[in-house]
């Protein structure tokens, strides 16, 4: 990739983040239409570009590999009942004739106080090349499902407590349903960006048979970009990742330095927290780790939050149905 001088760094740096501006604007606003708050039922990344196919199935696929990543979070070191997560994730491109498509399986588990949530699916993605990149159509499905331990609910002694109270099990219950999800990501040699929607049919599940829950419609937006300095060992990745659920909104603005393509570091920031973030790539494996700082209220509770990374890339020859097949030359 040829130098960019300081100017031309500038410039592709104000029309990116213009652009993204605008975006981020457009989901404030929607936002602020809602007229209630609770929280969001997908799980909180800080390394939300390596776990993109959490996000949006059009991510499947992506490069020409077989992408196998494995990522554990701990969140809010500290608190009793904080968030556990864990998601793995195996995409690759498949060749169907002259069609370009991804494929992809997740799985996910995370717990949250006496809350277990998990789910598996299948994802399937077109590809299309367009103004010199890749546009991706993906869509999800899957089965998900949320456990509730009601044995260890404990009321306390009040007279303000209804310890019979029909709507609070008392043992474990659980609840399944299919779940959906839809989104376009698009790849460029210099930059990318996607939005998906998650949950799109908001599917109901029942934990009883008078206890009925179900998971809230939430959107996501992301855009990078790839900024080669000067010295071509070092290439700067500025990134934002939005998320809401029309009545909640999350907003990560990264930028991370890439050395040699080899190591990189970098600083996110998440309304009341910073985040360290640190990676290492070494042939197939990549390994990176996100240390989150609480810088608000979260201080006089929690040490933070952890987040292991690892993910393994092995190149594959692309079939095509019929008589020819070709090896792919093309790495991101």
């Amino acid at each position: 990739m040829p130098c960019l001088t300081i100017r031309t760094i500038s410039g592709l740096c104000k029309r990116f983040f213009l652009v993204m501006r605008r975006l981020v604007f457009f989901f404030i606003t929607l936002t602020t239409l809602a007229d209630s708050v609770r929280a969001q039922y997908d799980a909180q990344f800080s390394q939300y570009f390596m776990a993109m196919g959490y996000y949006n199935p059009g991510y499947a696929g992506v490069n020409d590999d077989l992408n196998i990543l494995g990522l554990h979070r701990r969140q809010w070191i500290g608190m009793p009942g904080a968030p556990q997560t864990t998601f793995f994730n195996i995409s690759m491109p498949l060749a169907i004739s002259s069609v370009n498509t991804g494929l992809g399986v997740t799985l996910f588990s995370e717990t949250i106080g006496l809350f277990s949530n998990s789910h598996i699916s299948g994802q399937f993605a077109v590809k299309r090349n367009l103004f010199g990149g890749t546009l991706s159509i993906g869509a999800q499905i899957g089965i998900t499902s949320i456990s509730f331990d009601g044995t260890k609910v404990d009321l306390g002694e009040s007279g303000y407590h209804d310890q019979e109270d029909e709507a609070i099990p008392k043992t474990e219950v659980n609840g399944m349903g299919l779940d959906i999800n839809a989104g376009l990501y698009y790849t460029h040699k210099k930059f990318y960006i996607g939005i998906a929607s998650t949950h799109l049919a908001e599917p109901q599940l029942d934990l009883e048979e008078n206890i009925t829950t179900y998971i809230e419609r939430t959107y996501n937006l992301t855009g990078g970009y790839n900024i080669q300095l000067k010295n071509p060992l070092f290439e700067l990745q500025p990134s934002v990742f939005m998320k809401t659920d029309l009545q909640t909104f999350q907003l990560d603005v990264t930028a991370r330095m890439v050395y040699n393509k080899m190591f990189s570091g970098g600083l996110s920031w998440r309304g009341y927290e910073a985040v360290v973030l640190l990676g290492a790539s070494l042939g197939n494996i990549e390994v990176g780790y996100a240390y989150d700082f609480p810088t608000g209220p979260l201080l006089k509770a929690s040490s933070g939050s952890h987040e292991l990374m690892i993910r393994y890339r092995m190149k594959l020859n692309k079939v095509k149905t019929g008589n020819y097949r070709h090896k792919s030359v093309r790495i991101l």
